[in-house]
């Protein structure tokens, strides 16, 4: 057995410690923290999400306030789409069984 645990760090990605279960969800809503399971060389979503913009979880956190500046728009677009097309490919891995 594996398990794969996001614990946000209130100190080191500078957002408010009442914060923490919020960025948590955030991650798993954005798709960057997705929950799934393998089971058995079985793949399944175990959470049904209406997928938000990476944007939202990014901007609750002092860590990347960086990337929200005027030349980093494509930095922010590159996220987007790389964490579109890893959900992407994990939904396919998920459907095929």
């Amino acid at each position: 057995s594996f398990i794969n645990v996001l614990s946000p760090c209130h100190r080191g990605w500078r957002f408010p410690t009442d914060k923490t279960i919020e960025v948590a969800r955030m991650a798993v809503q954005s798709c960057i923290w997705p929950l799934y399971e393998v089971e058995n060389g079985k793949w399944r979503l175990t959470a049904n999400v209406k997928k938000q913009p990476v944007e939202e979880y990014l901007k609750a956190q002092g860590r990347f306030a960086h990337l929200f500046k005027e030349e980093n728009k494509d930095i922010l677009r590159a996220v987007q789409e790389y964490v579109d097309a890893e959900w992407e490919r994990l939904q396919k891995k998920c459907a095929q069984e």
